[in-house]
């Protein structure tokens, strides 16, 4: 079935296929994804600011709803007065990850379909320490895959310890990822390990920069 992903897809692809002889393909899969969240940078940073931007008006909305939560009228009145004044720039973070969204289904779906453009998937056909990149774990065990997730689970840690504020539930899914690469192939964990590890030096550098500008 057609998506309207796949001529990206097969872009994508290219791109990789003429990495691999300089990288080997466990190697092209890296440099593209780095590639392409070094291009994403600026939307996360605008992103992030968005977040912090949500952060600091949060309680002032609250403040709002329970000053006015036993009448109706007032509250939409004041709720709109908001949204139209300092609130207006709550939601300026979402659209740049609405934006990342399409890229890393392009990214996702390259390092986990069997065929590409109506033909096999090559890339999945190359191995990483020995292991196709097209197994999966469940089915078939590999000290490549053990490797995956160990670094996997390294990375998930390091993000959960870094969660300081929120429910306790947020720190558990960072470890979502190294559960759900066991049931896709080695390829596509591979791809998931390096974007979960960029996200997270990403979010500790444009963490320690606004602690600069904050002291």
């Amino acid at each position: 079935m057609l998506s309207i992903f796949d001529p990206f897809i097969n872009a994508a692809y290219l791109l990789v296929s003429w990495l691999a002889p300089l990288t080997g393909t466990a190697g092209a899969i890296v440099v593209f994804v780095m590639a392409v969240r070094l291009c994403l940078h600026p939307l996360v940073r605008i992103q992030v600011r968005g977040e912090r931007k949500r952060a600091e008006i949060m309680p002032k909305l609250k403040e709002i709803q329970d000053k006015h939560k036993g009448n109706q009228e007032r509250l939409n009145q004041e709720l709109a007065a908001f949204y139209g004044g300092e609130g207006k720039g709550m939601f300026a973070g979402c659209l740049p990850m609405l934006v990342q969204l399409p890229i890393f289904s392009v990214m996702y779906r390259l390092f986990l379909s069997p065929t590409v453009g109506g033909h096999p998937n090559e890339l999945l056909t190359h191995t990483l320490l020995g292991t196709p990149l097209s197994t999966v774990f469940l089915t078939s065990p590999s000290i490549a895959a053990i490797c995956l997730f160990a670094a996997m689970a390294a990375v998930a840690t390091w993000s959960a310890l870094r969660i300081t504020a929120g429910p306790k539930l947020l720190r558990v899914l960072p470890y979502a990822t190294v559960v759900f690469a066991m049931f896709v192939p080695l390829a596509a964990g591979l791809y998931l390990l390096t974007t979960t590890a960029w996200t997270a030096v990403e979010r500790a550098i444009l963490t320690r920069q606004r602690e600069k500008v904050t002291v």
